[in-house]
């Protein structure tokens, strides 16, 4: 009983461990800052700046926690696109937040007409907790447009005003849908009013700066561009002729994307573009977006590589051509060539083929001989059929021209003239 009572302990021993290092893994892997609220503060009669804020809470039960936070951008909405350049945010805000505790960072943005406005600002949030470094990106949104949903928003900051439903948001809801103070609005960036009920960007009116006198200028009315030595323009008169109003400059700016690509084609070029790349001569084209130059830093690389690779092969190449060269000639004089030539002749030279004689076929030659010098031949004839092939063995040694169809054809002859003549004397 004791030895199971020692082992239970362990076991519960060894739970709560684990539970507490459990616990104190969850603790380090949460944020130990969190964002508890944001927004914009209410407006206020005659003020002259947004107020934004941000509610930071420090979760850590141990921790002091640095704080260091500052805007990234502000955008306002537009009809086309986003307006990032109006607004100015102050000021970068650093604090420290005790544990468990609570802080509100607070941000303004000098501003005069601060009704009818939507867009959306980023922060972000750098800490630092005892060792631990973090950080934290803030999408801030906003929307002053008058409505009835919004009267919390503004609190004195309408009083009698009627509030008016406008087309646009550069129509003042609360002066019967006039055109706003496009210059106070937009701070300088959009000041001219068109006819479609919006304020849009005047177009950048730049002259011949080595005269004397400017030769382009600005017309206020029109929001275009005018050349003085030349004051009534192609599109002027298709304008007026045809009926279809009167001719307008564009003050969007054209998006053109250029796909820059590194020219590989020799080394010194690879070895400058990797120079710009370690000293970072080489940046984005907007500061929104970020370029990844690894894939051309690994092109760039691979291609020295094989550069280097291809002249080291062709160095080697002709090294080689060189010393064959060299050597065939030393070769030749001393006349090796030829005789290691024959000797190649000889190896490969065809060897006359030999028919293989037949056993049987030499036996029954020899029978038929036999026969026929036993039979045929008369007894007074062998001696001399036996010097005839004596004869023409010597001969065919000799000469090396009788061929053994011959033989045959000459024991054949003489032995029709010997058994003439054998008639004849009987």
């Amino acid at each position: 009983m004791s030895a199971s009572k020692e082992t239970m302990k362990i076991c519960h021993t060894v739970i709560a461990a684990s539970r507490f290092f459990l616990v104190i893994i969850i603790i380090n892997n949460i944020n130990t800052l969190s964002i508890v609220g944001k927004g914009i503060l209410p407006l206020t009669k005659n003020s002259v700046a947004l107020q934004f804020y941000i509610d930071i809470e420090n979760n850590s039960r141990l921790k002091l926690c640095k704080v260091h936070a500052s805007h990234q951008k502000c955008c306002l909405a537009g009809q086309e696109k986003d307006i990032c350049r109006v607004l100015d945010i102050y000021p970068p805000s650093d604090d420290i937040i005790k544990p468990r505790d609570r802080r509100t960072f607070l941000y303004i943005s000098p501003l005069i007409h601060q009704h009818d406005l939507e867009g959306h600002c980023s922060f972000e949030i750098q800490y630092q907790c005892n060792t631990k470094f973090d950080k934290l990106n803030v999408n801030l949104p906003f929307d002053t447009r008058v409505n009835e949903c919004s009267k919390k928003l503004f609190g004195d900051y309408l009083r009698n005003e009627k509030i008016s439903a406008c087309d646009t948001l550069d129509q003042d809801s609360l002066d019967f849908c006039l055109p706003v103070h496009c210059d106070l609005k937009y701070l300088g960036h959009r000041i001219h009013y068109d006819n479609d009920y919006k304020c849009v960007d005047i177009p950048v009116c730049i002259g011949d700066l080595y005269k004397e006198l400017p030769d382009i200028v600005y017309v206020p009315d029109s929001n275009l561009c005018r050349n003085l030595e030349m004051p009534i323009t192609v599109e002027d008169i298709y304008a007026i002729t045809s009926g279809l109003g009167i001719a307008t400059q564009t003050t969007t700016e054209d998006n053109t994307y250029l796909e820059v690509k590194s020219n590989c084609s020799t080394i010194s070029q690879n070895i400058n573009l990797i120079r710009d790349l370690m000293y970072g001569r080489l940046y984005p084209y907007t500061k929104d977006k970020f370029t990844d130059f690894s894939k051309c830093f690994k092109s760039a690389i691979l291609t020295i590589i094989l550069c280097i690779i291809s002249i080291t092969a062709l160095l080697f190449s002709f090294i080689c051509c060189v010393k064959t060269t060299v050597w065939l000639y030393k070769k030749g004089s001393e006349g090796e060539i030829k005789k290691h030539w024959q000797c190649v002749k000889r190896r490969f030279k065809r060897k006359k083929k030999c028919k293989d004689k037949s056993v049987t076929d030499t036996e029954v030659r020899n029978a038929l001989l036999k026969d026929v010098i036993v039979k045929d031949i008369p007894m007074e004839l062998r001696d001399s059929v036996v010097n005839i092939c004596d004869r023409m063995e010597k001969e065919v040694s000799k000469r090396q021209r009788y061929r053994k169809e011959d033989i045959g054809s000459q024991i054949s002859l003489l032995h029709r003239s010997s058994s003439m003549e054998s008639d004849g004397e009987e």
